[in-house]
């Protein structure tokens, strides 16, 4: 495997911003940690709590993998792997949340772009190691409530995801640890609020859906609740 090249900061508004505007200067492929984000992104423009010291903020970039469909499943599953040998037992909601004991302590934002003419790959990773107050509006929050040497954990689930990104067993090791299968569960698309049952996914981790007319959807993208 290549060598990591690693940036940290005590604090920065976000891992991922930093990532993005110095993509073409960074030796790749790059690991960039922060002590705190002031501004830290969660998908669909959400923000990610990121309070010093008490969780694990980190964005790997690295050049775009062609090939490669599967990068946000092999990141949770990165995850997931690491995190099980630290002994705890984390579970995806598809996309990207991982969850332990029915709270949300993982936030995966997984994103393609590019720069002169160059395409990159950033994959920002928040993990909440010890926070406990948590803002109102987030209530499944929750915590590892684990200390841990937080740039060794860094290291690991970026060397981890790098050899993921072309694994063939990313499906099979993505389904097994979700938790959704079989539940009642709602989401928009178009703007409506569809409800179905998750019945699996596929090989392309697309989240198969029943409706209550028996009719099949896969879901390529998007955002499920469930009852927890």
């Amino acid at each position: 495997m290549n060598q990591i090249f690693k940036t940290h900061f005590e604090s920065i508004d976000s891992t991922s911003n930093y990532a993005k505007a110095n993509a073409a200067s960074l030796s790749l492929p790059a690991l960039i940690t922060a002590d705190e984000q002031t501004n830290g992104r969660g998908r669909r423009g959400n923000s990610f709590f990121s309070p010093k010291n008490t969780g694990l903020y980190m964005t790997l970039l690295t050049d775009f993998p062609n090939g490669c469909n599967l990068i946000t499943p092999a990141a949770a599953v990165s995850v997931c792997e690491v995190l099980e040998k630290l002994g705890v037992d984390p579970k995806i909601k598809w996309v990207n949340d991982i969850f332990i004991d029915k709270k949300k302590v993982c936030g995966i934002l997984t994103e393609l772009f590019e720069t002169d003419s160059r395409k990159f790959l950033s994959v920002g990773i928040g993990i909440n190691l010890t926070t406990t107050d948590f803002p109102d509006d987030i209530p499944v929050a929750g915590s590892l409530s684990m200390e841990c040497d937080r740039q060794i954990l860094a290291e690991n689930i970026a060397k981890n995801l790098l050899q993921k990104i072309h694994a063939d067993n990313i499906a099979e090791e993505y389904r097994k640890r979700l938790f959704i299968i079989g539940k009642d569960i709602s989401f928009r698309k178009n703007n409506i609020l569809f409800s179905a049952t998750a019945e699996d996914i596929n090989d392309e981790c697309n989240l198969i859906v029943k409706y209550s007319d028996g009719a099949t959807e896969a879901l390529s993208s998007g955002e499920i609740s469930i009852k927890l």
